[in-house]
């Protein structure tokens, strides 16, 4: 082979070294094999980083949205202007850094369902607020991992015990983070609300996971199509417009482009890349991080009490995420 190109392009010596190099290290058993290990870790580490980076940012919802909602403006007009401005954003950057926005009709399909959950877990998990208490519907909606992992169950894909451990840690923590004590009844229609909420997201993870059409596409792409079909949902409901209200100031629009980037475009880029990554049971234990970063800003921003069981709560989450992580089998 070295000879061959000193002949024909008439290569230095140096290349001709280099060559040989090549030669040699194409002929070292399992090389390719190597390489593959090398890849799948660095995949590994991104689907891990990119699931703690959706997590933290998902549970910054309470910062941007509980503001505008305290000046006012209702809940269906808040998710319409958070996806409507999310879609925009996302679409200007698209079409500047040139990126895939055209998908055939089959892929814009299987979009639609997953806009339609992705939507659908925000407003039922909002009007669930209506008659259930908002720690007793959390606690409710973050047993979604030990849902996600049963639903992959039935694809073949089992859970590794220590898997398991940090899921059932990490609901425990979840719970333990929502419990404040307080009065009142539990209302069906409550639980049923956060039950079909968990069970939205649920599904979103599991199809971005298995659906190889979805697997083709770039995230930023399935993340635009998601807002975009979630955005046209909540106008509809509005009654194309009639039930919008505006948003009631300058501070509140700029909370609003915060819960837009953060809680929405960002973590939903993330959430995708990590299911593709990790699989969707490991990304849905990195999701409960959402309810810890709620915790710390609860405490910290709104002055909320850090108590016992939410200390116990926050040492269950961070356990269940260094366990997965610390243990996984090594390639």
């Amino acid at each position: 082979m070295v000879a061959k190109l000193h002949t024909y392009f008439g290569l230095s010596s140096k290349m001709g070294k280099f060559c040989q190099i090549l030669d040699t290290v194409k002929q070292i058993p399992n090389f390719a094999a190597i390489l593959a290990v090398m890849e799948n870790k660095n995949q590994l580490r991104w689907g891990y980083l990119a699931g703690i980076i959706s997590g933290i940012t998902y549970g910054m919802n309470p910062l941007f949205g509980v503001p505008v909602i305290n000046k006012g403006l209702d809940v269906n007009s808040l998710l319409f202007y958070r996806y409507g401005v999310a879609t925009l954003l996302m679409l200007a950057f698209m079409l500047v850094a040139k990126k895939q926005i055209r998908i055939t009709w089959k892929q814009f399909g299987l979009m639609s369902i997953l806009g339609v959950l992705f939507t659908g877990c925000s407003i039922t998990l909002f009007e669930a607020y209506k008659y259930i208490p908002s720690g007793i519907a959390t606690s409710i909606l973050y047993v979604y991992p030990i849902m996600v992992a049963l639903i992959m169950m039935f694809f073949r894909q089992f859970p590794t015990w220590q898997t398991w451990i940090s899921i059932f840690a990490g609901v425990a923590g979840a719970i333990l983070l929502s419990i404040k004590g307080g009065d009142g009844f539990i209302d069906w229609r409550g639980i049923a609300l956060v039950v079909a909420s968990g069970l939205c997201y649920t599904l979103f993870i599991v199809i971005v996971n298995l659906s190889k059409t979805i697997k083709a596409l770039p995230n930023l792409t399935l993340t635009f199509y998601c807002f975009f079909i979630g955005s046209v949902m909540l106008f509809a409901l509005s009654g194309f417009g009639v039930h919008l209200n505006p948003v009631p100031d300058a501070v509140s629009w700029l909370n609003v482009l915060g819960l837009a980037v953060l809680p929405t475009a960002i973590a939903t880029i993330t959430l995708a890349a990590s299911t593709k990554a990790v699989g969707a049971t490991k990304t849905s234990v990195l999701g409960i991080l959402e309810p810890l970063t709620a915790i710390f800003i609860g405490t910290l921003v709104f002055k909320e009490a850090f108590t016992l069981n939410v200390a116990i709560g926050v040492a269950l989450i961070l356990f269940a995420i260094l366990f997965m992580i610390l243990t996984e089998k090594k390639a």
